[in-house]
């Protein structure tokens, strides 16, 4: 009867794991950067950990046995060594303070735990499968050795009547909720892909023009005051199609990224940088005047003309024209800014080329009538 009570309450600790399913799910959803990641994952665990600890078996004087293992195991592969230490000591300290004859073994136990799921993500990182997941279960299975750091007789008691169903269960805990985390995060990342796919140019890395109309219909409500003047910058590589021509479409493909990559390596966060035609890329400055967008594009243009491309023992160069033209949220429409830039553009191109060209926006009437109020 003892084992199939203890079966019972262990079972209902691991339906805690659909909630932390679903917790890991948000997490990977709303946190971006390793760190962070990591680190709410592991609050996630602990959350698990601790919950699991709320639905105990207790037997007579104070020895605990509960479904915590699974989710402090799991820490490792999930949230990163420092994740799994975190878990593990946000679950020490309440098995300490429960007390009773069996704490020096539970708090073994739970280093036994985190430390198998440190050595398992360590040795396999990448084997997060059902058979990887059986071999952490079987690595976190030794922490029912710490029963043995009690009174002999009494370690060699429990081993016998809960020993067997403990490791079974706890087994049997990591690889499915090992397993459903896994899927979760396999979920996640395509979902990640397929959004960052689908507002970006596959060849440069930078927005396209889905994700740039996407900014635009946000500009006005997330950006702040101080950042409501702003300049967008249109560069154009020049006499592209000759480059295309003359060494093929794989050292265009070069250019372009080369000259993006150049580009975005002098923007700030805050800046939106989108390929906005074949060999055109724009830029939209935030809290920028027109002074200081000519000095970037200036910058940028000088960087570019330095580049050197090498084509079967021969090398060449490129330059970019630029045009730039203000806004101001609310006041001026991003989309004119772009066509006054583009007009910029071809005027810089008619000028010969390799140059930055200014080309103010005219104020509307309502604009100026708010100005002049």
């Amino acid at each position: 009867m003892l084992q199939l009570s203890f079966v019972g309450q262990m079972i209902g600790s691991l339906g805690l794991g659909a909630l932390i399913v679903m917790g890991y799910g948000l997490v990977l959803r709303h946190f971006s950067g390793k760190w962070y990641e990591d680190y709410a994952s592991a609050v996630v665990l602990a959350c698990g950990a601790l919950a699991a600890m709320t639905n105990p078996i207790v037997l007579e004087s104070g020895y605990i046995f509960d479904a915590r293992a699974v989710f402090i195991a799991l820490a490792g592969p999930f949230a990163g060594p420092g994740g799994a230490v975190l878990v593990a000591a946000c679950t020490v300290l309440p098995r300490i303070m429960i007390g009773g004859d069996g704490v020096t073994a539970g708090v073994a136990g739970i280093i036994i735990a985190a430390g198998a799921g440190i050595i398992f993500n360590w040795l396999f990182p990448n084997k997060r499968t059902p058979a990887g997941f059986l071999l952490l279960g079987c690595l976190a299975a030794l922490m029912v050795l710490s029963l043995f750091m009690l009174e002999f007789h009494t370690a060699l008691t429990l081993m016998e009547s809960i020993g067997f169903t403990l490791t079974l269960v706890n087994i049997l805990g990591i690889v499915l909720l090992g397993s459903a985390l896994e899927a979760t995060k396999r979920n996640a990342d395509y979902l990640r892909d397929v959004e960052f796919n689908a507002e970006r140019d596959p060849l440069t890395g930078l927005y396209n023009r889905r994700a740039l109309g996407q900014f635009e219909g946000s500009l006005g409500q997330s950006v702040s005051p101080d950042k409501r003047h702003g300049c967008v910058v249109l560069f154009d590589i020049d006499r592209f199609k000759s480059v295309n021509d003359r060494f093929g479409h794989a050292r265009g493909d070069e250019v372009l990224q080369r000259v993006a990559a150049t580009v975005t390596s002098r923007m700030r966060r805050s800046d939106f940088v989108v390929r906005f035609g074949g060999e055109e890329i724009a830029v939209v400055l935030l809290s920028t005047s027109v002074d200081d967008a000519y000095r970037i594009a200036e910058h940028i243009r000088a960087l570019v003309e330095k580049l050197v491309f090498a084509h079967e023992g021969e090398t060449f160069t490129v330059t970019v024209s630029a045009g730039i033209a203000a806004f101001t949220v609310g006041e001026t429409k991003l989309e004119e800014a772009f066509d006054y830039a583009d007009r910029a553009l071809y005027q810089a191109k008619n000028a010969g080329r390799n140059r930055t060209k200014i080309l103010s926006v005219p104020v509307s009437r309502a604009a100026a009538a708010r100005a002049n109020a």
